[in-house]
């Protein structure tokens, strides 16, 4: 039985207007309802995340969220951290580096979660709209080698990104874990960090067997989750490299493919029980 499912947000949970639709609520509250633990893995920082939280009533004790890619579980009614990865200032400063050879905007997120940046770009809005966050300007040349960072990104309009995806040196690409979150960003994390990783320690700490976990997602960030899950589960709007990873191809984020996929696996199954 299903015990864990992981979900992404944008281009999984939300539709395209960034809404969660009446299917897919109705859905995760039968899943509640069921003892299944329904978990957002998303890159925002928990101040993204937060007023949906509370809106899907996930925002309990007994609730986990998935933060930076994988960089930070928390239970979402304590605050307590789980589990957290870093990175630290001085792979941002050369991370940085290696984004202005490539010609792309820079992004990093320290260990408290403040965002910094060298120099506004339209992205950055991006970012702090989103995340519901401050953009910082910091001269990240002169971040102290051992300053913590949750994580690194390179930043960029879609074109570049695609582009830089074979262009960024292999040092990088064999030190970091490297993770295409959306069409402008690509992200940078420790080498061991990732949603997949964040879901198979959310279930050991709950002592729940990965037999019994789900993951869904859209994007090369949910890569790692869908292929450790259990079943692993691919929007029908996902990058095809997510789609060649998954178990099972669900219903675009246009037409609540996350209820469908909860309904097949979980929801029938225990009517069927």
């Amino acid at each position: 039985m299903i015990k864990i499912v992981t979900i992404d947000l944008d281009g999984t949970l939300f539709d395209p207007k960034k809404n969660v639709s009446t299917e897919n609520r109705i859905a995760i509250n039968k899943c509640k309802e069921l003892g299944v633990k329904i978990v957002i893995a998303t890159g925002r920082p928990i101040s993204g995340v937060k007023p949906l939280l509370i809106d899907l009533g996930l925002n309990t004790n007994d609730d986990y969220v998935i933060l930076y890619n994988g960089a930070k579980i928390i239970n979402c009614g304590t605050n307590e951290c789980i589990y957290s990865s870093n990175i630290k200032g001085k792979d941002v400063k050369e991370l940085y580096e290696e984004s202005k050879r490539l010609g792309v905007f820079f992004h990093a997120f320290r260990i408290d979660g403040e965002l910094i940046t060298p120099m506004h770009n339209p992205y950055t809005d991006v970012e702090a709209t989103i995340n519901n966050v401050k953009d910082n300007y910091h001269d990240i040349i002169s971040l102290n080698d051992d300053d913590l960072f949750l994580k690194a990104m390179m930043v960029g309009d879609e074109l570049d990104i695609n582009r830089i995806m074979n262009e960024v040196d292999k040092k990088f690409i064999e030190k970091y874990s490297m993770l295409r979150s959306s069409k402008i960003f690509l992200e940078f994390l420790d080498k061991k960090t990732s949603k997949g990783e964040a879901l198979k320690s959310l279930a050991k700490y709950l002592n729940i067997s990965m037999d019994d976990t789900m993951a869904i997602g859209d994007a090369g960030n949910d890569i790692p989750m869908i292929k450790e899950a259990k079943i692993g589960v691919a929007m029908e709007n996902a990058f095809p490299e997510v789609l060649a990873s998954a178990d099972y191809v669900t219903a675009s984020n246009r037409e609540s493919g996350v209820a469908k996929a909860l309904n097949k696996f979980i929801i029938e199954k225990e009517n069927v029980i």
